[in-house]
């Protein structure tokens, strides 16, 4: 399913939380790590930051490879997510895991995190691990996997690695669909509600033809807070939600689901887009 991880880092707290989760589910999948360190072009000390990145990028590959993966460190120079990305093509890693700083508010949907950008523009799942996450290598990290699916052709593939996923580590399978519409609007609420019903069947059937073990769940509510507050109640270990490519305007002010998700949630995020032909 993965056979390439690329995990990134710079040194920090976030970073190195990241990169134990990345390293647990590549040693899950005995997937290869990529280490990747960028230094920023231009600021001071250019030098003796690189020689910083490249030690911490060589501290997160002996983990990698204590924990049985093949693993190879790497530092760039120039803006984090765009040499992030351009190492993912250049290496044609399956998955991109990055930290996140959890920042809320006008100052993250103006500017965004790396991760953030990563996710906007990446051609590739990216799973973004949170502050307060955390995944011990070995443990088995993965008994309960949650697809928030909305139907729309954005979620095709998000879908498709959900199943792969809980496949893969013999999890539990939750189709959450949230019904976002007032409760004024009890005819467009209904059929909402129907087709949400029709969306998560569809992937339980799926699913079970696999032989996962699953479950379904129609919530109604404001799809960011439905999808944080079931991640929290059912204590899923992964959430994976589709990502769409949004215009300019769109995407730094606006956001989707998944960017305002991803910051707020306490469990990994999984984001995958569904690639035009």
């Amino acid at each position: 399913m993965y056979d390439d991880v690329l995990i990134a880092t710079d040194g920090s707290d976030v970073a190195t939380n990241a990169a134990t989760a990345g390293i647990t589910l590549a040693a899950t999948l005995e997937a290869d790590v990529h280490v990747v360190s960028v230094v920023e072009s231009g600021l001071r000390r250019e030098e003796s930051r690189r020689e910083r990145h490249e030690r911490d990028a060589r501290e997160i590959a002996d983990r990698a490879q204590d924990a049985g993966c093949h693993a190879e460190a790497v530092v760039r120079s120039g803006r984090p997510a765009s040499e992030l990305l351009s190492y993912a093509d250049d290496a044609d890693v399956d998955l991109i895991v990055v930290g996140t700083q959890g920042r809320t508010g006008l100052r993250q949907a103006l500017l965004g995190s790396v991760a953030l950008e990563v996710i906007r523009d990446a051609r590739r799942p990216v799973l973004t691990v949170g502050p307060d996450t955390s995944w011990e290598v070995n443990d088995g990290p993965i008994d309960d996997v949650c697809l928030a699916t909305d139907g729309a052709p954005g979620a095709t593939a998000a879908t498709e690695h959900a199943l792969s996923m809980a496949d893969v580590c013999d999890a539990r399978l939750h189709a959450l669909y949230a019904v976002a519409v007032s409760s004024e609007a009890t005819e467009i609420r209904e059929a909402f509600a129907e087709y949400g019903e029709k969306m998560t069947s569809e992937v339980v059937d799926r699913a079970t033809d696999r032989g996962l073990e699953t479950t379904r769940t129609i919530e109604h509510g404001a799809a960011t807070d439905v999808v944080l507050e079931y991640t929290d109640d059912a204590d899923v270990d992964l959430l994976v939600m589709g990502t769409e490519s949004k215009s300019n305007v769109e995407r730094l002010v606006l956001g989707s689901v998944s960017q305002r998700v991803v910051p707020n949630a306490n469990v990994p995020v999984m984001t995958v887009r569904t690639l035009k032909p």
